[in-house]
């Protein structure tokens, strides 16, 4: 009875079954999280109660049949009009002989959302191209927090100026305090996919330390022009090319 109303009170939600498939509890978390009513599914077989489950979702099946805990995190869940996102594990007991399964669910939903926008938003900023005129366009480069932004950088940059029609692009080293090899890396991986591309990449904004570490760390950018700043790096583009038209 302790026991119980200890999971009673627990956030996340509580389901407990035999090998059977028969409910035998669920706690006041489960059915609100799913919305359901305690009377009318204790006793039901869980798969009565969710009859259309894919079967790659069907984590107490899986735990019976192959005698085994399962820790199930980021399913995708519809149920009655919600999305949602759940982390699903499952724990083997013995009960009085009797052998059973205790489901632990949490509601990640609100979390992947909040996830998906720190995303959408890490993109927006590492692969910001800013357009100076027709042809030319600015990449402020952005600390890297993140694993993610690598491939942002190298995935998304290329993309978006072929898109955009950029064939001179500057980027902009003014938010980087410091550089590492994983950096170089990076930095030559991108510019050789924009050169192959047909575009022409200038450094532009450069902090003394940044241009130390890349002679500490013997860091060569063979045949890339670079600039004090953004002012210069537009002058040079101006200079050189064709007239451009601003927008």
């Amino acid at each position: 009875m302790l026991l119980r109303n200890a999971m009673d009170l627990l956030d996340e939600g509580v389901l407990i079954s035999d090998e059977e498939y028969t409910i035998t509890y669920v706690n006041p978390a489960y059915v609100r999280m799913f919305q359901l009513q305690e009377e009318r599914i204790v006793g039901e077989k869980l798969n009565h109660v969710y009859p259309d489950l894919a079967p790659e979702k069907r984590i107490l099946s899986k735990s019976i049949k192959e005698k085994k805990d399962i820790d199930f995190e980021g399913m995708e869940f519809q149920w009655q009009g919600m999305d949602m996102v759940l982390h699903i594990s499952t724990k083997r007991f013995t009960h009085e002989g009797e052998s059973f399964i205790l489901i632990r669910i949490f509601n990640m939903t609100e979390q992947s959302k909040r996830e998906k926008e720190l995303i959408h938003m890490i993109e927006e900023m590492t692969a910001n191209i800013v357009t100076i005129a027709k042809g030319y366009a600015l990449l402020p480069l952005q600390p890297i927090l993140r694993e993610e932004q690598r491939h942002i950088l190298l995935e998304r940059v290329p993309v978006l100026c072929q898109e955009q029609n950029v064939s001179r692009l500057a980027i902009q080293f003014s938010g980087i305090t410091s550089i590492d090899e994983e950096w170089a890396v990076l930095l030559k991986n991108l510019m050789m996919s924009l050169k192959l591309l047909g575009i022409e990449v200038v450094l532009a904004g450069m902090r003394p330390q940044v241009v130390m570490e890349f002679a500490q760390n013997h860091i060569q950018l063979d045949g890339v022009r670079t600039f004090m700043n953004v002012q210069q790096a537009t002058k040079y583009f101006l200079e050189t090319g064709l007239k451009p038209n601003f927008k």
